[in-house]
């Protein structure tokens, strides 16, 4: 019997806590705006094994006041309207999952149109009820990340959803700390239960920003069914998201290790197994035991056994009862 848990469905893909994981590599905006480096990302993924790299589809002008620094940094790293079916027609041909942030409605019909796999709603946006309201009318999994956000915020953004068409089991929650990095003080992972309690039939997630991968792989073991990290080809490459993202040997270290601990999780009862070193506890004679006479407590001590013989629960089959042979001293009892 395997563990009974929500799973999340894309297509005929089902991704489950404690079984299959599903893996975002988010590349985001670390493409650097070189349609090479988005088919070079994508394939890192693909050969560390993740299930899904995922893009933001923005305009700066609708995020960021046109007169600030952060309109000029976002406008550089702006994903070309005309990139997207590019993206879909290279993660077919690779067979990874096409996932994107939408951050306007023009975003999300483009989404539609090119058959995107999923629709990520950023932290920012879990307050954005008119985003996530028009997103899940689409017919596309959604996920939610709830970095900045408190239960409250949350509810609400769960409530949109679940005016939808979407079944549960197309909609995630990923919990997130929106720091970058994100201090392990803050990583709080146990969030994870306390989500899966409170939205009982809804799979939960993390999105990790801290350093490293030892969140990530620790969130697998707190019921996580999809991870989400973000990766870059170098920390050294300029732009706001490279310097707490993931290089490629990470990546690989990453997954490799969420699928051997998915493999360790095995079933939910407790059997011996045929490999193991079987012991036994079992009844021996204390001292010389004749034939006949009548076997007491004294005359008995427990002892490891490769052969399975009179063990402590059993014990009424000879205690009290006449030896049917001649015991030597240490001589197992049948």
């Amino acid at each position: 019997m395997k563990l009974k848990a929500n799973y999340f469905k894309i297509k005929n893909h089902k991704f489950y806590s404690y079984e299959k994981t599903l893996i975002i590599a988010e590349i985001g905006s670390n493409h650097n705006n070189k349609f090479e480096n988005i088919k070079k990302m994508i394939l890192i993924a693909k050969r560390a094994g993740c299930d899904a790299v995922k893009f933001q589809l923005f305009k700066a002008k609708n995020l960021v006041p046109v007169n600030s620094r952060a309109y000029h940094i976002l406008k550089k790293i702006e994903l070309p309207d005309n990139w997207i079916p590019k993206i879909r027609r290279f993660c077919n041909q690779k067979k990874i999952l096409f996932a994107c942030s939408p951050f306007d409605f023009n975003a999300i019909r483009l989404l539609k149109k090119n058959k995107c796999d999923i629709l990520k709603i950023a932290s920012p946006e879990i307050k954005n009820l008119e985003l996530i309201a028009h997103a899940s009318k689409v017919g596309i999994p959604v996920i939610i990340s709830t970095g900045d956000s408190n239960m409250e915020i949350i509810s609400r953004a769960i409530r949109v959803v679940k005016f939808s068409k979407l079944k549960d089991n197309n909609i995630a929650l990923l919990h997130c700390t929106s720091e970058y990095p994100a201090k392990i003080k803050n990583v709080n992972l146990r969030m994870i239960n306390s989500l899966s309690k409170k939205y009982k039939n809804i799979p939960i997630g993390f999105s990790d920003h801290s350093l490293g991968i030892d969140c990530a792989i620790a969130s697998v073991a707190m019921g996580a069914c999809i991870v989400e990290k973000h990766i870059t080809i170098s920390r050294k490459m300029s732009g706001p998201d490279h310097f707490f993202a993931i290089e490629p040997k990470e990546l690989g270290d990453m997954v490799y290790k969420i699928r051997n601990l998915e493999k360790s999780f095995g079933k939910t009862e407790k059997v011996r197994l045929p490999s193991e070193n079987t012991i036994y506890i079992c009844a021996f004679a204390k001292k010389k035991i004749n034939k006949n006479s009548i076997i007491l407590k004294r005359d008995i001590t427990f002892k490891r056994s490769r052969i399975k013989g009179i063990e402590f629960y059993n014990l009424k089959k000879v205690l009290k009862k006449k030896a049917k042979k001649n015991f030597r001293k240490d001589e197992i009892l049948f």
